[in-house]
């Protein structure tokens, strides 16, 4: 019995690096992975706060040397956008005057969670503005411009930063 074996081994044997091969490919394809989660669906939280995050930049502003209390604006270009995944049906019909009628319906497809986000298209800065008591000074105004042109995206001459007026 052992030596039918041996004998349908043996013409495979100058295959053997390729079978090892297959074999690692197949392992590596059958390997459970620990991060199999379901896609992603819209929830509410999905929402871009403007306020929430002018907030945010006028705490972290604040705490930078010199700029003491900041009050910051921020107008937005575009808004946030979710684009979903959606199931598309076209329809084509010729009519009897051999013109062409086109229809298109398109449904989101949905999970037990909700629509399924294809894309997140998150928003453009148009500007900024920043009063804070520091603004009066140069090293001052730099550091705030460079700071809110890295967290928005936004080039230099988009950020204003002013010095508050005294009260």
């Amino acid at each position: 019995m052992l030596q039918k074996v041996f004998d349908l081994v043996k013409p495979l044997s100058k295959y053997k690096y390729l079978l090892l091969v297959v074999l690692a490919g197949l392992v590596i394809l059958l390997w459970p992975r620990g991060n199999d989660s379901p896609p992603a669906a819209v929830t509410g939280t999905e929402a871009f706060d403007l306020r929430a995050m002018e907030a945010q930049l006028e705490k972290l502003l604040s705490g930078v040397s010199g700029v003491g209390n900041a009050e910051v604006m921020l107008t937005l270009k575009t808004d946030m956008e979710v684009v979903v995944v959606s199931d598309t049906d076209y329809r084509t019909q010729r009519e009897a005057d051999q013109s062409l009628t086109e229809e298109r319906r398109a449904e989101a497809v949905l999970t037990d969670a909700g629509p399924i986000i294809a894309k997140r298209v998150y928003p453009q800065f148009r500007g900024a503005l920043v009063v804070c008591d520091g603004g009066g000074n140069a090293t001052v105004r730099l550091a705030v411009l460079e700071a809110v042109a890295a967290l928005t995206g936004l080039k230099s001459d988009a950020v204003t930063v002013v010095a508050a007026s005294s009260k």
